[in-house]
């Protein structure tokens, strides 16, 4: 069982590093530059709101990250905020789904959320926790088919 943990937590540093810019982790754009990612969506791509408690050594959240990544795909534009944070933040300018999403609060700590957007983030098309992403694979699968129909839709 160590054994697991520790490579669970291995592939999860090696998956999603974090960039000593704002704890993002690579690949993801910060929740403050949300304007950039709505334009990199370009009306073409769903967006993808990842918020992650602080807890990075969790194995369970590594696995939930990693089965969440995998079920969005590629193709995809990725936001990243941290859950103990995103409360605090000016939501003002942000799309009113996604105001009332952060209106919600997330869970803190040892916690994942994946919420996916249409393009212009008018609504959310599906939303996962790390309850669901961790060890659920039928919840798992009905998120990543939610997805997949989203994106077909958009082509």
């Amino acid at each position: 069982m160590k054994s697991i943990t520790a490579l669970l937590c291995l592939a999860s540093c090696l998956i999603l590093p974090l960039s000593a810019k704002d704890d993002v982790p690579r690949g993801f754009t910060p929740l403050a530059e949300l304007k950039e990612a709505q334009t990199k969506a370009g009306g073409r791509k769903l967006v993808v709101l990842v918020v992650k408690g602080m807890d990075d050594t969790c194995p369970n959240c590594a696995a939930a990250l990693e089965n969440g990544l995998k079920a969005v795909g590629s193709g995809i534009v990725k936001v990243f905020a941290r859950a103990e944070t995103i409360g605090k933040v000016d939501a003002s300018g942000f799309p009113p789904p996604l105001q009332e999403r952060i209106r919600q609060n997330f869970t803190t700590g040892a916690a994942v959320t994946f919420v996916v957007f249409n393009p212009d983030m008018s609504s959310i098309i599906a939303e996962a926790t790390r309850k669901e992403l961790q060890n659920d694979k039928k919840a798992t699968t009905e998120f990543k088919k939610k997805v997949q129909e989203a994106q077909k839709a958009l082509k």
